[in-house]
């Protein structure tokens, strides 16, 4: 019998993968399911611990080229997104596709993502949990196969970033509609090791001028400014430091400010109970570049695709 579903994983993270495939493989589902690993390093002792996968390599490290390779690889009629860092709940897949089987004019359905309970960096956990809003990402939504292929799959210009909220607002465009449903559960592991997550981020932005030249009323609706409120307001205070630069007794004051608010947001990320010096110190050098980062990201993003986004 042909698998109904297809499950489709871009990974870059081989220390990961195994929790996630040990998930999916403990689904209680009614029907018949493939499971297809796109990567980007050598699967091959991968191949041997987890036959029932079709494995995959893809040089390109661009997580849309690895998921446009999954999908034409793939048989399924409903095609299901999750990420190497996500374990799947073990009636993620049976709600998943009960739903849209239940509304059949529903294009696409996002799941619930919660985030692993650790009890480290709690200033950083909870920077996490805006996973846990909805925001069409891929670590947790299924796609009917026909819709994904008709806004045309993932955009390859967006090789880390976007590229899921990018092809949502495809389908939107054309009359689509994304459901939300927080029965489909996957828990999104914390990656509380990496240490510069703030500043990959900041980075990633260079793709929001992307986004914005191609939709930007719904950039506008969904997602409004590339700046989250704290960073806008720490790059608008190295304004105005710069700016009473002349004045000497303004300047001091204003510099002292500026430290100020750079500790305080340090210690907000590392968290206000068992803090780590080291943690501390790069969550603090994070904090106090993020700014400078994510305007250089903006004007890189602007000049390749010729797009000015500034707020």
């Amino acid at each position: 019998m042909a698998p109904k579903v297809s499950i489709i994983i871009a990974s870059h993270r081989p220390a990961l993968i195994s929790g996630l495939l040990d998930g999916i493989l403990r689904q209680q589902f009614d029907g018949v399911y493939e499971i297809l690993v796109v990567t980007d390093y050598s699967p091959e002792e991968l191949k041997k611990k987890y036959p029932r996968a079709q494995w995959h390599y893809l040089e390109n490290r661009s997580i849309s080229a690895k998921r446009n390779l999954g999908v034409s690889k793939s048989i399924g009629e409903i095609t299901a997104f999750i990420d190497d860092d996500c374990v799947p709940m073990t009636d993620w897949l049976q709600n998943g596709t009960l739903y849209l089987d239940e509304h059949k004019e529903t294009a696409a359905v996002e799941g619930l993502t919660t985030i692993e309970e650790t009890g480290l960096l709690t200033g950083t956990h909870r920077e996490y949990r805006r996973l846990e809003k909805p925001g069409y990402r891929t670590n947790n939504i299924f796609y009917r196969k026909k819709v994904f292929l008709d806004a045309g799959g993932f955009d390859e210009r967006f090789t880390v970033q976007r590229e899921d909220v990018d092809l949502a607002f495809s389908v939107i465009k054309t009359g689509g509609k994304i459901d939300y449903n927080p029965g489909i559960r996957v828990e999104h592991r914390f990656r509380h090791w990496e240490k510069w997550d703030l500043l990959k981020n900041c980075w990633n932005r260079r793709f929001d001028p992307l986004l914005f030249r191609k939709h930007p009323e719904l950039y506008r609706k969904h997602i409004r400014s590339p700046f989250p409120p704290a960073i806008a307001g720490l790059l608008c205070s190295y304004f105005l430091c710069l700016s009473l630069f002349p004045v000497r007794s303004l300047s001091r004051w204003a510099a002292s400010l500026v430290l100020a608010l750079i500790l305080g947001l340090g210690i907000k990320r590392t968290g206000f109970k068992k803090v780590n010096p080291e943690r501390f110190l790069f969550d603090t050098i994070s904090v106090a570049l993020a700014p400078l980062v994510l305007t250089a990201a903006l004007v890189y993003g602007g000049i390749r695709f010729r797009k000015l986004l500034i707020y």
